[in-house]
């Protein structure tokens, strides 16, 4: 009698901590067409992961497709917050780029329901899900590196998904920022919406914006955070107004100037908030 194939079953959401998630693509079992890069050429490797256009039961979607992430490489940084005693997989939770995205658009799905946050703040997504074998072997075909071998192959086997590589859906947007002198003001104003929703993007420059939407949170912290609250008070509130200083840079190093001044943050207000306890 034939062996009966192992069904993999996944999560409908993830992470599984306290805080946002991200639901299941409601198609992640159909057949994949892959399509061009929208981030950059095959040619070019990326530290966090690849973005595809890809055709989905005849819609076209932005894939991100993840790198395989090992928490030991960043352990030199939540170490010291979260305890050398803290699982690989409750770090991964705080530091993953995967997971990264998993809690911020799970917050901002949650906030767009509750009407805390309107639906333009970021290009839309649509969940996450794990790849096929076959899938994986058609990008690896084209070259697209993601990183197996630079991982523990026991830990990584032992982790949600394991060996399948992660990704999120997203709409496919124009390759324009949609920043402009004349919308900056407006902009800023989703920046803070989302911030004051406890989202804080940590990568907020000119490149990470698709038609005036951020498009990429895999650098982002989202309340709760273990690693947010590990911070003493004054840096946990420079981290909280990492966008606002990073937007202003951002006006000053793409010369959105126009007549009215558009500033995230003074430096008195920086260092008010930052110095009161």
């Amino acid at each position: 009698m034939p062996r009966k194939r192992r069904v993999l079953s996944f999560p409908q959401k993830l992470p599984p901590c306290d805080g946002p998630k991200l639901t299941i693509f409601p198609y992640h079992k159909s057949r994949i067409q892959w399509l061009e890069r929208l981030d950059e050429d095959d040619a070019v490797t990326s530290s966090e992961g690849y973005v595809f256009r890809a055709l989905i039961r005849g819609r076209e979607y932005a894939v991100k497709v993840f790198k395989f992430f090992d928490p030991m490489s960043a352990e030199y940084f939540w170490g010291p917050l979260l305890g050398e005693d803290t699982s690989l997989d409750t770090a991964a939770y705080y530091t993953d780029p995967f997971y990264a995205e998993c809690r911020a658009y799970g917050r901002l799905h949650e906030a767009a329901n509750r009407k805390i946050l309107k639906s333009d703040v970021a290009v839309a997504s649509h969940g996450f899900f794990f790849l096929e074998s076959k899938d994986q072997k058609t990008l690896q075909n084209r070259n697209i590196d993601l990183g197996l071998d630079s991982v523990d192959i026991d830990y990584q086997r032992s982790t949600i998904g394991g060996l399948r590589a992660r990704a999120i859906v997203k709409d496919v947007a124009s390759s324009k920022s949609g920043v402009t002198s004349t919308n900056m003001r407006k902009i800023l104003g989703k920046v803070v919406s989302m911030n004051k929703a406890g989202i804080y993007n940590m990568d907020i420059r000119l490149d990470n914006f698709r038609d005036g939407r951020l498009v990429d949170f895999g650098s982002s912290w989202t309340e709760p955070h273990a690693l947010l609250d590990s911070l003493s008070y004054e840096a946990a509130m420079e981290s909280k107004l990492a966008d606002r200083v990073m937007f202003d840079q951002m006006v000053e190093d793409e010369e959105l100037k126009n007549g009215t001044e558009v500033k995230a943050i003074h430096h008195m207000q920086l260092r008010s908030q930052v110095q009161r306890h």
